[in-house]
């Protein structure tokens, strides 16, 4: 038996587009952000979901209500999916950081799954949380399909759970605003991801590169 989630990535936000560190901060949707999430809903609209989960924050909620609205189906919050708290650095630019702090960011950049930000959370806090939360709803949606709207780190942190993988791992991925990744649980194989960053349908973007 395999049960299936889709994982989607929010909209497109100012934060993202003016290269701040987001975190927590529940900065909502942009313009583009919402037309984005218009794309994704339709791009998703013939498949067969069970339900839809969300980050609580609003440029995930909000992604996932237009989602939802094509399936008749409501968002249920989960707390697991949250983003990663970045502490201190929340709200900041990366230009910003890259040059008033360059030891920090030379480990942003070289040693991500290393650090910690200063009042935050390290990327295996976030892995443990959001991989408990993953297995559980592939358990409570056996054999069904669900979707899961969050943010990069998380679905980063999850592929690496999935994929089995500890270091050196997060930005050997991409994955844009509004896209989706899906991944399977076979009960004879275990975790496969089918697929990466689909986006083809996302129009107009913003490319981070950290």
């Amino acid at each position: 038996m395999k049960t299936e989630a889709i994982l989607v990535r929010h909209g497109e936000t100012e934060a993202n587009r003016l290269n701040a560190f987001r975190g927590r901060l529940d900065v909502p949707l942009n313009e583009n952000g919402r037309k984005q999430a218009e794309a994704i809903a339709k791009a998703l609209e013939q498949r067969k979901v069970k339900a839809i989960y969300s980050s609580p924050l609003s440029r995930a909620l909000d992604t996932a209500k237009t989602i939802g609205k094509t399936k008749g189906l409501t968002v249920n919050i989960v707390e697991g999916f949250n983003n990663i708290n970045l502490g201190a650095w929340e709200g900041r630019p990366k230009d910003e950081v890259k040059e008033k702090y360059p030891d920090f960011w030379d480990q942003w950049v070289n040693d991500t799954e290393h650090m910690k930000f200063p009042g935050g959370e390290t990327l295996d806090d976030v892995k443990a949380r959001a991989f408990k939360s993953l297995k559980k709803l592939m358990e409570e949606n056996k054999g069904e399909t669900f979707i899961a709207v969050s943010h990069r780190c998380i679905i980063k942190v999850l592929i690496a759970a999935v994929l089995d993988m500890h270091d050196r791992y997060f930005w050997k991925f991409y994955l844009d605003n509004a896209s989706y990744s899906t991944v399977e649980y076979d009960d004879n194989k275990g975790f496969i991801l089918t697929c990466l960053n689909e986006a083809c349908h996302t129009g107009k973007k913003v490319y981070e590169e950290f």
